[in-house]
């Protein structure tokens, strides 16, 4: 009789243990998600960022390079157009 309770005794403790460690598990899957969530929010906005930057690069290509590649530009004098300095 003794070596039941102190079979059952182990073995509630190996339960305990278990639903513990199922408890820190779900803990840890949780915040695993939110931090997924975040990168994929994060992921989303790069590309968006990458897109508008892709769209300037093509937009000063086709616009503005020609226009730009008529501005006399001497080393000797310096730019054409200068910012104001006070």
């Amino acid at each position: 009789m003794l070596i039941f309770f102190v079979c059952f005794n182990s073995l509630q403790r190996e339960v305990n243990e278990i639903r513990e460690s199922v408890r820190i598990l779900k803990e840890r899957l949780k915040a695993s998600e939110l931090s997924l969530a975040r990168l994929m929010k994060t992921k989303a906005t790069l590309e968006h960022d990458i897109g508008v930057k892709d769209n300037t690069i093509k937009i000063d290509t086709s616009y503005c390079m020609g226009m730009r590649k008529g501005f006399p530009m001497d080393p000797k004098i310096g730019p054409v157009f200068q910012m104001p300095t006070c």
